[in-house]
């Protein structure tokens, strides 16, 4: 696929200069940029490949017009990474144009589709399962009983979803995320074995909701496991049953939240945190990579850090002291023996 210039200015609210009517087919790093290319410029320490980028064009800031080059072409932007998913929007391979029902696919009588809707190959719904307008479902997808999937929502190859569970609006899914999973919930027999808990609820996803690969949530046991709104959770997250996220957090790789915990919004989450069960996290809290949390948070904004996770402050003071325990436990010892030798000679 290829745009013209002014095309491209158009949808990034931006001023153009130069030729509109170049074609751009791609988009490129300002290092890499070839002929054909549209690249960007927004960090000093990359200023150095301005002179011999050979992109042709380049997104500029408006605050930051002493970097034009005459002879070059750019689109002004107010603010340049606020423009980059308008631009990869629009070469982005994964906006699916198709409209139909692949004739593999398997679909229950009683099941209610929308308009401009995209069913894959060896597609699986079963009944009473309702799409909206617009969605887009890609091969292998397995969608239960009485499950509802909101507008222009895409999931993509191997998703699956289990019974009476609710997917929002302009959400979209990475291939082989389990959704409605049954919670990790067994109650121990007077024998030592273990009798499964029926987990009879189930999964809301809000709205402009984003879940990486191989995302595992669970259905609650009562109720319902919710990820809130603008919510975004990178691939390999487990979130167990009857745990809530808040809107707009964003989770990195392979973190776990344990089962009734509640986070609420605006809350970031580093890559393989562990969060036990039944915590109530508070707003904006900020979790560092590898961290363990035990205990609940009450006061909204701080950061965390460490296992058990302490104040993040707290942690640097910490570790800097901790690497340096080796020489310090030497010059302790050196110093007993210092002092054994002087009360020795004052005997």
């Amino acid at each position: 696929m290829s745009y013209l210039l002014n095309d491209i200015a158009e949808k990034l609210s931006g001023d153009l200069i130069g030729d509109g009517f170049i074609k751009i087919h791609a988009p490129a790093k300002i290092e890499e940029a070839k002929v054909g290319t549209i690249s960007f410029y927004s960090n000093d320490k990359y200023a150095k490949y301005l002179d011999t980028c050979e992109a042709s064009a380049i997104i500029l800031s408006k605050a930051n017009k002493t970097a034009i080059q005459e002879g070059k072409n750019y689109v002004l932007v107010d603010n340049v990474y606020a423009s980059l998913p308008k631009l990869l929007a629009l070469f982005d391979p994964t906006n699916n144009p198709l409209v139909g029902i692949h004739n593999t696919a398997v679909i229950a009588e009683n099941v209610s589709i929308g308009d401009d809707v995209y069913i894959g190959p060896y597609v699986i719904v079963e009944s009473g399962v309702v799409i909206g307008n617009g969605v887009k479902i890609a091969g292998q997808v397995f969608i239960g009983k009485n499950v509802k999937v909101g507008h222009n929502t895409r999931l993509n190859a191997g998703v699956k979803i289990y019974h009476n569970c609710d997917i929002g609006t302009h959400c979209i899914i990475h291939s082989n995320a389990v959704i409605g999973s049954d919670g990790f919930g067994f109650a121990p027999t007077a024998v030592g074995s273990f009798d499964k808990i029926p987990q009879v609820g189930n999964v809301i996803i809000e709205d402009h909701v984003e879940l990486g690969a191989n995302c595992a949530i669970d259905r609650a046991s009562i109720g319902s496991t919710i990820i809130r709104k603008g919510t975004k959770l990178d691939n390999l997250i487990h979130l167990a049953h009857n745990v809530e996220i808040g809107e707009n957090t964003v989770m990195a790789a392979q973190a776990g939240v344990a089962g009734s915990t509640k986070l609420g919004a605006n809350c970031m989450v580093g890559g393989q945190v562990g969060i036990v069960g039944h915590l109530t996290i508070a707003a904006k809290t900020q979790m560092q990579a590898q961290s363990g949390m035990i205990k609940s948070v009450k006061k909204e904004n701080t950061k965390w850090y460490g296992y058990p996770a302490i104040d993040y402050n707290n942690y640097l003071r910490s570790f800097a002291s901790f690497k340096n325990l080796p020489s310090t436990l030497e010059e302790i010892r050196s110093l007993k023996k210092r002092l054994n030798d002087l009360e020795e000679t004052a005997k």
